[in-house]
């Protein structure tokens, strides 16, 4: 049994079978807010067996934390009298643009992978029914349970 393996070879698990096309978490990190998407590239990092989860994991934990930290400097800039409250719907843009720029990262490590997975054989799940019910249900059901507070903005 040959136990060589190259650096960049996926090498699927027990979850083999719910690995998708990761673009559909990147659509619904955007269709239904970062708590699902994000959790839904993980789910997808471990199903293909990525060599390139820890880097994905911590582009995650970028996308969360530099979205917490951009809101909570435009909230001390608001206190201090920097900005008008009229200018935080423009400057949450730049936060939510610091979140979909680390999540773009984790796809582009996470397509490579999933070419790799599919070029070997690997079957994918086709996650459009996934992203349908997300956005019929869940979104509607979970969206108003995160409150209006930091997380609560950090995850939508």
């Amino acid at each position: 049994m040959a136990t060589y393996h190259l650096p960049d070879e996926p090498r699927p698990g027990a979850l083999q079978s719910a690995a998708t096309d990761p673009m559909w978490p990147f659509l619904s990190t955007m269709l239904i807010g970062p708590w699902f998407g994000l959790a839904w590239f993980v789910l997808n990092g471990f199903a293909l067996g990525s060599p390139t989860l820890k880097r994905e994991i911590a582009l995650i934990a970028l996308a969360l934390g530099g979205k917490a930290i951009a809101l909570l400097t435009m909230f001390a800039a608001l206190e201090a009298g920097w900005i008008d409250k009229s200018a935080l719907p423009y400057l949450y843009l730049v936060a939510v643009a610091v979140m979909l720029s680390a999540t773009y990262g984790v796809f582009m490590l996470q397509a490579r992978t999933f070419e790799l997975f599919s070029h070997f054989g690997g079957e994918s799940k086709n996650g459009v029914v996934v992203l349908m019910l997300g956005i019929a249900i869940v979104r509607p059901t979970v969206s108003p349970l995160l409150g209006s507070g930091l997380l609560g903005l950090v995850l939508r």
